[in-house]
């Protein structure tokens, strides 16, 4: 049987399973999946499907020279990231996600929690927040997941957001009056905060969203100190930060809130990095906790 007819024949079985909730895929599913010889699948000037390393499958757009382009040609993406996030969740956890991109974390963390967990995902551009659905809906997990087609800050309201098409996942709050990119364009859309989402517990938050980290995560502040295990898993970039807020000041906030940071090195491992080192740090991605994370 070729590759082509064993997704249809499987998307059939996961669509009727029950009328309007498709089966999760299955450890045998995957296993099936990944063992086919082939994992790329052209649908359309716009649109594509990757067979990821772990079976899951993902819609990507091709025309996206960064993340979707790594994806189709690895199939995997940042695997010393999310091999940290997924040492960090149970099955049964509650995750929440900022800037979901096409949905690479979203399906690996709908995956890890389980049918007892739950992902929140927002993603403000809504072409890509339209494949994360896709794809969450093709793997089965709808019944877990929610995507949210918007921004996350700390207030709610419009706002521009710029997007690209080279650069699909690379959107970003605007502060500026020129046009960053050049085959970009603004898009109007809703910024919310996740303390007003009713989100209820939440185990871990991800962050990818260029430089509004410190924004999101002030919106999030009824959450953070409600949940005192809660773990933060977030790009860290001093220059977009800084260049829309005071890093330091960032920085003092999350630490009166008894948050400490690691380091996500490229072998998966955690370095924890001091408060008064964090506004002159690289950029990388950090783990920040009130305790060491035990994977």
């Amino acid at each position: 049987m070729t590759i082509r007819k064993q997704l249809a024949r499987m998307t059939r079985r996961f669509r009727t399973a029950t009328p309007d909730r498709p089966r999760a895929l299955s450890d045998a599913d995957l296993r099936a999946i990944a063992g086919a010889a082939n994992r790329y699948f052209y649908l359309g000037a716009e649109l594509a499907l990757v067979r990821l390393n772990s079976g899951l499958l993902l819609y990507v757009d091709p025309l996206d020279e960064h993340v979707s382009a790594n994806i189709i040609a690895h199939g995997d993406w940042e695997i010393w990231v999310r091999d940290v996030v997924l040492s960090l969740l149970k099955p049964g956890a509650r995750v929440v996600e900022v800037g979901a991109n096409v949905g690479y974390y979203t399906t690996t963390m709908a995956h890890a929690v389980g049918p007892a967990g739950h992902v929140t995902a927002l993603e403000a551009n809504p072409r890509m927040a339209a494949l994360v659905q896709r794809s969450i809906t093709l793997n089965g997990f709808a019944s877990r997941t929610r995507v949210i087609p918007k921004a996350a800050l700390d207030q709610p309201g419009a706002i521009d957001f710029v997007v690209s098409r080279r650069n699909s996942g690379g959107g970003y709050v605007s502060h500026w009056e020129d046009q960053p990119y050049e085959d970009g364009e603004k898009l109007r859309v809703e910024a919310v905060r996740l303390d007003d989402q009713n989100l209820g517990s939440v185990d871990m938050i991800r962050i990818d969203a260029e430089g509004s980290e410190p924004f999101i995560l002030r919106g999030a502040e009824a959450i953070l100190r409600a949940n005192p295990d809660i773990v933060i898993c977030m790009e860290w970039s001093v220059v977009q930060m800084s260049s829309r807020t005071s890093v330091a000041d960032f920085v003092a906030w999350m630490g009166e809130l008894g948050f400490g940071f690691w380091r996500i090195g490229y072998d998966a491992g955690l370095t924890p990095v001091p408060l008064d080192r964090l506004a002159s740090l690289d950029a990388c991605d950090l783990v920040a906790a009130r305790r060491l994370p035990q994977p």
